[in-house]
């Protein structure tokens, strides 16, 4: 794990490094207070710091109060350094920002068992941050797919219309999903989708992708013209139609889908145009392995 030491007297800064150094730290050392807020404000900061409350150029109460100030997730575990051992001294440090504190001169085991609370706090805040964002996840994703879930998807699209234009949809629909359901179970049927998704993913890694339904997915291209979104479609329709698709999804049979696009014409409802993809999957839906767009007439069939 990386300290930071941040310590004006170089014989004192040597010594606590090659102790450090013999723990197994790694050490990132700082003379002066400005040097060390600047190493602080980095992506990578150290997230342990021993800090001299008497330092030149920013002194660590001060040092301290920025680091506070800052809006990050995870934020340095603060030891200070001090020779003020009176109880109003050490609550100035711990107000400023301090998670602790030792006085000097102090003692190495003393200084290792802080290291170890240091430790285990970093660790615990961490792992609160690791189950907050996987939360977050698994509100906005569909777990079995990994794609956005329907409610996010559809946020997405609303975003979407709203910054970007030109912007087309596409919504994707496996064939006769119910039946590879009842012939190979729920899992095949799942994973069929979920490799769906990764397809969707490998033809257009920067599209919106979102489960839509139990057999459907949601496709949101943003400053993709029509043309080229159907490019996409017959990218995505061949691709999953290879004979190797099943093989690797663990799902016998062929497996295809059906593709119904639209264009955002500027002025949609993102509801109304939502429908107009739906009504070229069902004409899509009808042949099977097909692609169907909403223009001026529906029905533009792919001959394919």
């Amino acid at each position: 794990m990386r300290i930071l030491i941040a310590e004006d007297d170089f014989a004192s800064r040597i010594l606590l490094q090659a102790v450090l150094l013999k723990w197994g730290y790694e050490v990132v050392p700082a003379n002066d207070g400005e040097v060390a807020w600047s190493i602080l404000q980095t992506e990578t900061a150290p997230p342990i710091a021993i800090i001299d409350w008497m330092m030149p150029m920013m002194s660590g109460v001060d040092l301290c109060a920025r680091v506070r100030g800052q809006s990050r997730e995870l934020v340095p575990y603060i030891l200070m350094l001090t020779a003020k051992g009176q109880k109003e001294d050490i609550s100035v440090g711990l107000d400023s920002g301090a998670d602790d504190y030792l006085v000097k001169p102090f003692d190495l085991s003393e200084l290792g068992a802080r290291l170890c609370v240091a430790r285990r706090s970093i660790s615990l805040q961490r792992g609160l941050i690791d189950t907050r964002k996987a939360i977050q996840y698994q509100a906005l994703h569909d777990l079995t797919t990994g794609a956005l879930n329907r409610g996010s998807i559809l946020a997405a699209l609303s975003e979407a219309i709203s910054a970007a234009r030109p912007l087309s949809i596409m919504l994707i629909a496996i064939d006769d999903h119910k039946a590879l359901q009842q012939r190979e179970g729920a899992a095949s049927a799942e994973a069929a989708v979920a490799g769906v998704v990764q397809r969707v993913r490998a033809q257009a890694p920067d599209v919106l992708i979102g489960r839509y339904g139990a057999d459907e997915l949601l496709v949101v291209s943003t400053g993709t013209p029509l043309p080229e979104a159907v490019d996409l479609a017959e990218a995505i329709r061949s691709s999953v139609a290879d004979p190797a698709f099943p093989e690797s999804m663990g799902v016998e049979g062929n497996v295809t889908v059906s593709l119904g696009l639209a264009e955002w014409d500027g002025s949609s409802a993102p509801e109304l145009l939502l429908c107009y993809a739906d009504a070229a999957l069902y004409a899509a839906r009808g042949v099977g392995n097909a692609i169907d767009v909403f223009g001026l007439q529906l029905g533009v069939q792919s001959e394919r």
